[in-house]
């Protein structure tokens, strides 16, 4: 029996003891660097600083910078020795992984003794202990370590937690957090937060304005989402000096830093007139100043403008390598505004940023947000007008800037358009694939670099916008930041889906022997009528000769229209050429045809960069020649698609809101397709639902509806009986050409005899 109640009291003494039970040990040791982890030394100290996190096992290290000077920071010391150096008012920080409790830290230190304050538990000899899933270690003075240990075991029923960070107001951005009054505890909603820099605190920034977080770890370059929690405060006393008005620095002080992510972006700065960029609205701000001069000895520099004005300048991140020079001149350079000591200063955010002047070198600017071109804009929906929709279709359309030129191509089914919307403001919008736009240097000069500020939703600020290939002109097209460098006299660009854009700068410089001429996008062949643009495979350019073509109608949307010439019809789209029903086009215009393929048949057309109908004479009056035939099978093939038919004798019968169906006399069926389509001509028949001629005539375009399955339709142009008796014609007759008997056009038929389109008809 007394071996029984031995191993009874062993038993009971191991359950008594749940930590010890699966206890672990982390081992940070910073002497003997086992982690491998970077190490300042010499005059690059920072070089060392824990700006992420650090894991060993199952506990993660996390440097809290607080209002410390510097994060906690690996250095070599003079004596040689690796050490993790903590400064006064800065923290260090460790996490069990989940389901764990850190029950014990050991330090080694290399001077003083291990008196930080801990957020739990307490210390004694230099180890603490306690039972916590997170615990901080508050520095007073400057603590070298060369060694932590930290034991961690399975949580329990006594481990703490910490507390979830309560709030007295909630910020949605930060201008309305720097709107709170001081000492408010705030959450502060991350919605696309840059950090910009960092600093003695990381200045970030978004769409509202900028501020300063301080007491946790933020790395420059990254975007904040989620939400921090802190306290706001304002340090007034920046300005020690005593300027006037003295400026101010808003800032955050984070309590409960857990719930937000940091991911990896581009940081891009505001272009800014150097005279405003020294004000408090800037306060924290990445900026970018252009074309200043660069002067002065020692640390701090002086950036000048044409005008005269000033601001200071100084590498206080610690960002430009060791023995840099500064340029004497900068055609831009990127930084940080902040207030240090009397005076404005710009905080470069690294050696890129400030960039030097290439000789010779120019800038020119399309500003589409600000509409600096003077351009019209289309806006609204499909409800309105197609005027107003139509007005900025940029297909055909050359924009200079400073002799810099800007072409585009429209693709098949949507232009390139200025736009304005509501939710995007005024923009350029290439809103399908196969867009393009080609940026042109002047005769003699380059083009270096090509810099897109795409327009972005405010509910999605991290869309990439602007989705483009480099179709012609040799160089990078760099997809995170949005520029394309090389030494080309011309560019393409290829859109690859929609793509919205608020402006283009162009960066020139004289030509050189490197610099790669423009090329012809593809060969350009010779098309002398439609009959011979209908042969061309799909997708080839052409030169298209237009003799005596009649323009049959607009479509709907005034992007396109049918034409006719003798050997056969096509469909222009997306041209932004305003023909009207009648006209009669001669001369060349340059193309591309893009629907000669079995998935697409017919003959359809884009119109190419450059091309804005200049090539082209227009006369009024001209009437066009219909294919015939008095069964749907005589007229039905694929090389009739874009054609003008005419259908004799024939049955009509309404059978829906917009639609007919003919019938010949053999009894094979052609659908009317009567609905306001983008690509239906500009001709609407009024209701046909109680449509029912047992003989008549019916005049239209023929084309496919569903590539697909093969199904053929017909735009109606009209409809009339037979017997000539009673017709039915176009709602919209003020885009139908219409003559009285005597050759006068007439804009609001009464009854009686007119020629309509060419033919005669009774209208009652």
């Amino acid at each position: 029996m007394k071996r029984i109640s031995t191993l009874f009291a062993v038993l009971m003494a191991l359950l008594a003891l749940p930590l010890t039970v699966s206890a672990e040990e982390a081992v940070f040791d910073f002497k003997n660097n086992n982690l491998d982890l970077p190490v300042g030394e010499g005059t690059s100290f920072t070089d060392g600083a824990l700006n992420d996190p650090v894991t060993v096992g199952e506990v993660t290290l996390t440097s809290v910078k607080g209002d410390a000077f510097y994060p906690a920071i690996v250095m070599k010391g003079n004596d040689g020795v690796i050490a993790l150096s903590v400064y006064k008012n800065g923290a260090i920080k460790f996490n069990a992984a989940e389901g764990k409790a850190i029950v014990k830290v050991e330090a080694t230190m290399k001077s003083k003794t291990f008196a930080l304050t801990p957020s739990t538990g307490s210390i004694t000899d230099n180890t603490w202990q306690g039972n916590a899933t997170e615990v901080t270690f508050s520095a007073d003075a400057l603590y070298s370590f060369l060694k932590i240990v930290v034991t961690t075991a399975d949580k329990n029923a006594e481990t703490e937690e910490p507390e979830a960070a309560a709030w007295d107001v909630e910020a949605d951005n930060i201008a309305a957090f720097n709107a709170v009054e001081d000492g408010k505890v705030v959450k502060l909603t991350l919605n696309n937060v840059k950090v910009n820099g960092v600093y003695n605190g990381a200045y970030v920034e978004d769409a509202s304005g900028a501020t300063v977080i301080k007491g946790v770890t933020l790395t420059a370059g990254t975007a904040l989402n989620g939400y921090i929690v802190g306290t706001k405060s304002t340090d007034n006393d920046i300005d020690y000096l005593g300027a006037t008005p003295a400026p101010y620095e808003p800032q955050l002080t984070a309590i409960d830093a857990s719930t937000f992510e940091a991911t990896e972006t581009t940081l891009i700065g505001t272009v800014m007139a150097l005279n405003e960029a020294g004000k408090q609205a800037n306060y924290g701000r990445l900026i970018t100043l252009e074309n200043v001069a660069i002067s002065g000895g020692g640390q701090n520099k002086t950036l000048t403008d044409a005008d005269g004005n000033t601001i200071k300048a100084r590498d206080y991140m610690g960002v430009l390598p060791a023995g840099y020079t500064w340029p004497e001149q900068a055609s831009k350079i990127t930084g940080v505004v902040i207030y240090y000591m009397s005076g404005w200063f710009l905080m470069p955010i690294s050696a890129d940023a400030i960039v030097a002047p290439v000789a010779g070198e120019e800038t020119a600017l399309f500003d589409f947000a600000n509409n600096n071109l003077g351009l019209t804009a289309g806006k609204g929906g499909a409800s309105d007008p197609v005027e107003q929709q139509n007005a900025g279709n940029l297909g055909g359309k050359t924009l200079t800037q400073d002799d810099v030129e800007m072409s585009f191509v429209n693709p098949a089914t949507m232009p390139v358009r200025y736009y304005y919307l509501a939710t995007r403001g005024n923009h350029l919008q290439m809103a399908v694939k196969d867009a393009q736009m080609r940026i042109t240097a002047p005769e003699g000069r380059a083009i270096t670099k090509i810099e897109v500020a795409q327009n972005a939703l405010e509910s999605k600020p991290n869309d990439n916008n602007v989705k483009w290939e480099v179709a012609q002109g040799a160089g990078t097209w760099d997809v995170d930041t949005k520029v394309w460098t090389g030494n080309a006299a011309s560019v393409l660009f290829n859109a690859t889906a929609a793509t919205y854009i608020n402006a283009v700068t162009v960066t020139t410089a004289p030509a050189n022997e490197q610099t790669v001429s423009r090329e012809d996008d593809e060969e350009i062949v010779e098309a002398a009528s439609l009959a011979e643009l209908a042969a061309l495979t799909d997708g080839t350019h052409a030169e298209l000769t237009l003799n005596n073509a009649v323009v049959v109608s607009q479509t709907i949307n005034q992007w396109g229209f049918y034409v006719q010439d003798a050997t056969g019809g096509a469909h222009f789209y997306c041209t932004g050429l305003l023909y009207q029903p009648g006209d009669v086009l001669n001369g060349t215009v340059k193309v591309k045809h893009i629907a000669n393929n079995a998935a697409n048949p017919g003959n359809r057309i884009a119109m190419v960069e450059a091309t804005n109908g200049e090539g082209l004479t227009v006369t009024t009056g001209g009437q066009y020649t219909p294919i015939t035939g008095s069964t749907v099978e005589e007229v039905n093939k694929v090389e009739n698609i874009s054609n003008v038919i005419q259908l004799t004798g024939v049955a009509v019968k309404g059978s829906a809101e917009t639609t007919a169906t003919i019938t010949d006399a053999e009894g094979k069926e052609l659908v009317i397709e009567n609905s306001k389509t983008n690509y239906a001509p500009y001709v609407y028949q009024e209701n046909l639902t109680t449509l029912d001629m047992a003989s008549a005539t019916v005049t239209g375009i023929l084309y496919y509806s569903n590539f697909s399955k093969g199904e053929v339709k017909l735009y109606p142009l009209s409809i009339t009986e037979t017997t000539g008796i009673s017709a039915m014609e176009a709602a919209a007759t003020d885009n139908v050409v219409v003559y009285n008997l005597q050759g006068q056009r007439v804009d609001q038929p009464q009854k009686g005899l007119y020629i309509v389109n060419g033919r005669k008809v009774v209208i009652r």
